[in-house]
């Protein structure tokens, strides 16, 4: 961050200061003035300018500094994410980035360090296309009970899984040649805080994820440049995994002979490692987030959706696992007590989402509940409710949708 920046942040740090310490003024009654807008702090693009870029007839925001926001379940019924509806989860601030200056760094143990363009970056390597789950670990938190702290995602929010354009990491990684002692690979983004002092968001994949073929450094999504609220000009794609391993406005790559050290991996985005009691905090032996388990969302009909006895419904929905392939799902029209097959689509590309559908035809009036169950190749089924986490990741508990029938 240069000088001025820094002087800027001051002067709106300690203005704030002074604000929060003076007494109220006194007011009588009269007409509230208009809030102020919220400064935009210089390098960074503001919240409003993000979310003209969202469909804000069923864009939720859920907070505004971190900016985080996203879609309910009824709203991902695409078989790609729509740009306007992939989730917004910032960390720190959107960077401002000026592509044709942005430079990719590796490091560390390889035997020669490399610094691309993002023009070069284009022209050095083969690229590639395919579309793939991108899920916040705390998408869903407000299913726990009790809620912990935290954005509070919807049930059946923060998530997408829209197309995604870029070249193999393990390409890259394999130009700058890795040293046998290699085990993390750690990627640093561009992004900023409102003070100086906040620690850069850095996270750091296994040498095996990151040499996987659909983990990317990817610049395009849906055909198109990366929003600047999604990483442009480039970013990491983790497939399946936490978000936070897919590090936006993504400037240097560090390869190291361990996991990373430092906030976004020591203190958050952390699980425990056997089941915990609800309400309990987190263990001292917790581990890392990584590959998402399990999990499937309800995508039609809406809730609350009205139909007629005898009328159709198609009950469609899409099912995802950080690791593995989507094995079958079910579905039960009484609250769990049986199970039926659905119809799944034909496979996609590896981490995509998979579509699957179930056709009901109501033979009385009223309150009538579906929920989807999901199971995967390795025979783990979505459970009816998630086991306790202390922050609130990896909620996978059973969606469930309820419609009314009219006579």
């Amino acid at each position: 961050m240069d000088d001025s920046r820094r002087s800027f942040l001051a002067r709106v740090a300690g203005t704030g200061a002074i604000v929060a310490l003076a007494d109220p003024p006194l007011v009588f009654a009269q007409a509230p003035a208009p809030a102020a807008p919220e400064p935009v702090i210089p390098g960074t693009v503001s919240n409003a300018d993000v979310l003209k870029g969202k469909d804000m007839s069923v864009f939720k925001v859920h907070s505004e500094r971190p900016l985080t926001g996203s879609v309910p379940a009824e709203a991902h019924d695409f078989d790609a994410t729509p740009t306007d509806r992939m989730f917004v989860r910032n960390n720190l601030l959107t960077p401002d980035i000026d592509a044709s200056q942005h430079r990719l760094s590796i490091k560390g143990l390889v035997d020669k360090e490399l610094t691309f363009s993002v023009d070069e970056l284009k022209r050095s390597f083969r690229a590639v296309t395919l579309q793939a789950m991108l899920e916040c670990a705390g998408s869903g938190r407000t299913g726990f009970q009790p809620t912990p702290r935290g954005t509070p995602w919807l049930v059946t929010g923060g998530m997408g899984c829209p197309k995604w354009t870029g070249v193999r990491l393990a390409d890259v990684l394999r130009a700058a040649g890795v040293k046998a002692n290699a085990v993390h690979v750690a990627g640093q983004g561009a992004d900023f805080g409102a003070v100086p002092t906040l620690a850069p968001v850095i996270r750091s994949i296994p040498m095996s994820k990151a040499m996987e073929e659909n983990t990317l450094i990817a610049w395009d999504m849906n055909g198109a440049p990366l929003p600047k609220v999604h990483g442009y000009p480039i970013r990491l794609l983790v497939p399946g995994w936490a978000g936070s391993a897919s590090t936006k406005w993504l400037h240097t790559l560090t390869v190291l002979d361990a996991p990373f050290k430092g906030t976004y991996m020591d203190d958050s985005y952390r699980i425990p490692r056997y089941p915990v009691a609800p309400g309990e905090r987190m263990p001292k032996d917790a581990v890392s987030t990584e590959a998402w388990p399990v999990k499937s969302i309800i995508t039609a009909p809406a809730p609350n959706a009205k139909f007629r006895v005898g009328e159709p419904i198609l009950v469609r929905g899409k099912a995802w696992v950080g690791e593995g392939a989507i094995e079958r799902v079910e579905i039960s029209l009484d609250e769990g007590v049986t199970w039926q097959a659905a119809q799944l689509d034909p496979r996609g590309d590896k981490y995509a989402w998979r579509g699957f559908r179930f056709l009901h035809r109501p033979q009385r009036p009223g309150y009538q509940t579906f929920l989807a169950r999901a199971w995967d190749d390795k025979g783990n089924a979505q459970p009816l409710v998630s086991p306790w986490n202390p922050l609130g990741y990896f909620w996978n508990g059973v969606h469930r949708v309820g419609v009314s029938v009219e006579a």
